[in-house]
């Protein structure tokens, strides 16, 4: 059972200028379509979970915040921070103020993620404390789960899994370790769009991406520069469990 104060944190920039790394294939005004996308898939996960009663966009953009109260969400102003990490520190300080207890800060952009990957991460936290999805690129983190918004400090980007790994160890913590396909698939690259859409999935990033018909462009990657998927078997840095 999910506890009656979880808290999910969404950061969440402008939607305008989203996804610059996919400028050299999408035009800008089908950036910030994939970026709403992405968005709308992430929040319908969020709403399939039994019992979650509190999830947060954290923003600085008055269209994202003003989709963001039409679905009933609550709304935290990040106060003009400069990156995600700021964001979400912003977040977290605002759910300890509200009492909050477990808390998932949960990226916008992993349209694969469904209702029973984020109860198992936060079933996952509930058992040491910290839990951890790795992204599958990158050495990065697509999703922090803690049983309190103050266990450790938000690192997330490139090379991130080993400082949430060793932040948590520094608390005295053996986070545990949740790798997940779905999850831990993010949009940043070309190459993540076509590794995207070879899974088929029933999301509304999937429909919008095939209506662009993306395999005719130029900058769409040729299956020999596709990068493979990574195992889900990991070398846990410092002292983690993977389950």
């Amino acid at each position: 059972m999910i506890d009656a104060n979880t808290w999910v944190i969404v950061p969440v920039k402008s939607f305008t200028g989203a996804k610059g790394r996919l400028a050299p294939l999408l035009t800008a005004s089908e950036r910030a379509a994939l970026a709403q996308a992405m968005l709308g898939d992430v929040l319908h996960a969020l709403a399939g979970v039994a019992g979650l009663r509190h999830v947060a966009i954290v923003t600085g953009a008055d269209e994202v915040a003003d989709d963001a109260r039409r679905l009933g969400l609550a709304v935290i102003d990040d106060h003009g921070a400069n990156s995600t990490n700021a964001a979400i520190k912003v977040g977290l300080i605002d759910v300890a103020r509200r009492h909050g207890g477990p808390v998932l800060v949960l990226p916008s952009d992993v349209p694969c993620v469904r209702s029973v990957d984020i109860e198992a991460l936060l079933a996952a936290s509930r058992k040491s404390g910290v839990a951890i999805a790795p992204a599958l690129h990158d050495g990065g983190t697509n999703a922090l789960a803690c049983d309190g918004p103050g266990r450790i400090a938000p690192c997330f980007g490139p090379s991130s899994f080993a400082r949430h790994i060793q932040a948590a160890n520094r608390n005295g913590l053996r986070p545990v370790v949740v790798p997940n396909g779905r999850l831990g698939l993010d949009l940043d690259e070309p190459h993540h769009l076509a590794e995207f859409l070879a899974r088929r999935t029933d999301t509304r990033t999937d429909a919008y991406l095939r209506s662009l018909q993306l395999d005719g462009r130029a900058a769409w990657p040729v299956r020999s520069e596709m990068q493979q998927p990574q195992s889900t078997t990991l070398a846990v840095v410092a002292d983690g469990e993977t389950i």
